[in-house]
């Protein structure tokens, strides 16, 4: 008898699978996770949250449903900065092209410049954000050099007195918003709390109904 093989599904679908229960897996009020590169044997994944806890259960669950251990990456980010995970969470895994954000390094000496590379497809326009560990936002459109294929920037940052005497590395974050027209409430000069302004960009996104995305970079300044 001439008894056809079974079908093996693709692996893709596998693949698809893994990168989705990352994104609906549930870790608590300021959580965010997102599969960075993935194979049928491999899985990376960059996390932002106030706690590793969330995390090593993910990794657990993970493990567990897929057989894969995978190389999760944990940003640990400041209780005022957490509005940035409710924001990726929305934009983050959005259909939209991801604008490609790069830093030249993640630990950043106390008024050195932070220096990076952002490249998008062409016809979209991007707002930049630096959201720093008091949680308040910095519009960084002005500082960027842009070429023909790409945009640098190096930008000079430094802490305040009180955080140069206690002497710790302080979390800060890149965000670049990116969508087929300009932002209203990404166009501010003076610096706002994460908490009012990113979910005022939400809102004028969500009313647009056109395709934003969101990428988000995360370097410790100081210690």
């Amino acid at each position: 008898m001439n008894v056809p093989k079974p079908e093996v599904p693709p692996v893709i679908d596998d693949i698809a699978q893994r990168v989705s229960w990352v994104r609906d897996f549930s870790g608590g009020d300021c959580f965010y996770a997102a599969v960075t590169s993935i194979t049928d044997k491999t899985a990376a994944i960059e996390g932002f949250g106030t706690a590793v806890q969330p995390f090593e259960q993910m990794l657990a669950d993970f493990q567990a449903k897929f057989h894969v251990e995978p190389d999760i990456n944990v940003r640990l980010i400041e209780p005022s900065q957490c509005e940035v995970t409710n924001f990726l969470r929305f934009l983050g895994q959005a259909a939209g092209d991801k604008p490609q954000l790069v830093l030249d390094r993640t630990s950043v000496p106390n008024g050195t410049p932070i220096s990076g590379t952002l490249v998008t497809r062409g016809g979209l326009i991007s707002s930049v954000l630096l959201i720093d560990h008091k949680g308040m936002v910095f519009n960084l459109d002005d500082r960027m050099v842009v070429q023909s294929d790409k945009a640098t920037f190096s930008i000079p940052i430094g802490l305040g007195a009180a955080d140069r005497a206690a002497g710790k590395a302080v979390p800060q974050i890149i965000m670049v918003i990116t969508g087929p027209q300009d932002i209203q409430a990404a166009a501010f000069s003076t610096p706002m709390p994460a908490s009012q302004l990113l979910p005022k960009i939400l809102e004028e996104i969500e009313a647009n109904g056109s395709k934003f995305s969101a990428s988000a970079k995360y370097f410790r300044l100081g210690g």
